[in-house]
């Protein structure tokens, strides 16, 4: 090993390998025609509904069967990608999805730089990123959703906001950086705890600054409400604003589990925090984020069908606080009891639960490279019969009906939110009475069917479709069934759609 090479350089060297080998897969599965999320479908509708015209309304009426609760700046992004440059809105979602991933982790590293710290300590913010993204939140790695889109706007902001404190936080620095931040809040408007924490930050650290801040950030949101207001009329505030969810307390459960491999990195911070908190600014504003990131990411996990992504921003406040404290450990190591810890234990503890489920997850990111044409091959029997049946399809799992050139006819999970919070079932009662969904596919062990329902028992619109003859008539990969309507039905009412299957 050349000289100079030391115990943290290596771990950054085995990071930065772990970290291609884990990412390989989700980017060879970006052109394949794999379902990885309900959200892929969903969220490739609307971008068609964006930028083709006679597609939809991007924002649909009260009585639609359709929904839409995000922002809409996403869909005209990925949209325009997916028309004009890829020719596929989930390939051209995926592809900025991992884009903004790996930018969100370079901007991260930038953001420690720009906060005092040295460079081992933002490639290890940036490496402790992609390498928790790719294990335990992996399901979001190269997957057509907005959420790291979202977060990159945001931590730009936050790059653009830092490099104006050497010159004192000129206003062309602050308002810009508020325009991204905003410009982030437009594609998920629930990502509120590093705007949050900037604002307080710069109260407290700069008032001139932050008069300034919030002057930009109030007009930007402003401009861009009208703009929407202009764009969509009163619908998108009542589908974003008003869009119907089950709340239930005992969710909280899932959100502290999921927060479990975060453990060593919270301790870090709580370290960090401890030692050096008082009158060093940058930890101030790790700490602020860590604290608001948090509590915010948990509240919102109490509502059905919000998954692990709540939490990102923890993770990236917890990732920066880690990068700003290995970046302020002395040459003799910090103080901890009677013994010292340098750089390289420090990151070795953050990584603890990487390392614990590193053997199966290296297994699982060669399953994802080997097996992906495997898979793929598989699914396309089901897009073919959902593609040559008659009428309109229904879909679970919405990329299916995309990839098959159905029209988005219904919204199953947020449907069933909307029913289950007392809004009528009569629009999708008429079709599915008239048995106007030639095919309708479903999951057993489905995102919307079991996590964020509970139980397909409960779930309304399986239990009307069962009602009104709709049987399974094939079967696809997994537990997806395809189900299609007979005369038969009325005497199955009382069989669940699990003893159906058997």
């Amino acid at each position: 090993m050349g000289p100079g090479i030391g115990t943290f350089d290596i771990l950054l060297l085995v990071g930065a390998v772990l970290i291609l080998f884990l990412l390989l897969g989700p980017l060879l599965t970006i052109p394949l025609h794999i379902p990885l999320n309900y959200n892929e479908g969903w969220n490739a509708y609307l971008d068609q509904r964006a930028v083709v015209a006679g597609a939809g309304p991007l924002y649909p009426a009260a009585n639609s069967l359709v929904f839409n609760n995000y922002p809409p700046l996403s869909f005209y992004l990925v949209g325009a990608i997916g028309r004009y440059v890829v020719g596929d809105m989930i390939v051209a979602g995926r592809i900025v999805a991992i884009t903004s991933l790996l930018a969100s982790a370079a901007l991260l590293g930038v953001c420690v730089r720009m906060l005092g710290g040295r460079l081992r300590g933002s490639l290890a913010a940036s490496g402790l990123l992609l390498l928790y993204s790719s294990t335990f939140f992996r399901d979001y790695v190269a997957m057509d959703d907005p959420q790291w889109l979202a977060h990159a706007l945001m931590l730009g902001g936050l790059a653009v906001l830092l490099r104006g404190q050497a010159t004192r936080y000129p206003a062309s620095h602050v308002a810009t950086a508020a325009a991204l931040m905003v410009a982030g809040g437009f594609v998920k408007h629930n990502l509120v705890g590093l705007p949050l924490a900037v604002t307080i930050w710069l109260a407290v650290i700069q008032p001139r600054a932050a008069t300034v801040w919030l002057a930009a950030s109030i007009g930007g949101v402003g401009l861009g409400l009208v703009a929407t207001q202009m764009l969509f009329g009163h619908a998108a505030f009542v589908d974003i604003l008003a869009h119907h969810r089950v709340f239930r307390a005992g969710r909280v459960i899932k959100a502290l589990q999921r927060l479990i491999p975060l453990l060593p990195m919270m301790l870090i911070a709580g370290l960090a925090f401890r030692r050096r908190l008082q009158g060093d600014q940058s930890m101030l504003l790790a700490a602020l984020f860590v604290v608001i990131s948090l509590m915010t990411g948990i509240v919102q996990r109490l509502g059905e069908g919000v998954y692990y992504n709540a939490h990102f921003e923890t993770m990236l406040a917890l990732c920066l606080t880690t990068g700003l404290l290995i970046s302020r450990i002395p040459a003799a190591g910090l103080p901890f009891g009677s013994r010292a810890i340098g750089p390289a234990a420090l990151l070795g503890f953050a990584v603890i639960p990487i390392v614990v489920m590193m053997p199966w997850q290296l297994r699982r990111a060669w399953v994802d490279i080997d097996d992906r044409i495997a898979r793929a091959r598989s699914w396309q029997p089901t897009i073919a019969r959902i593609a040559a049946s008659p009428g309109v399809a229904g879909c679970e799992s919405l990329s299916l009906c995309f990839w098959a050139h159905k029209p988005f006819t219904v919204d199953v999970f947020n449907l069933d939110q909307s029913i289950l919070m007392g809004a009528s079932i009569m629009r999708f009662d008429g079709l599915a009475s008239t048995h106007a969904f030639g095919v309708f596919e479903y999951s057993g062990d489905s995102f919307s069917g079991m996590d964020a329902v509970g139980n397909p028992e409960r779930d309304p619109l399986l239990l009307d479709l069962q009602a009104h003859g709709y049987t399974p008539i094939a079967k696809g990969p997994g537990e997806v069934l395809l189900l299609g309507a007979s005369n038969t039905g009325q005497r199955r009412r009382n069989r669940t759609w699990t003893d159906s299957a058997r």
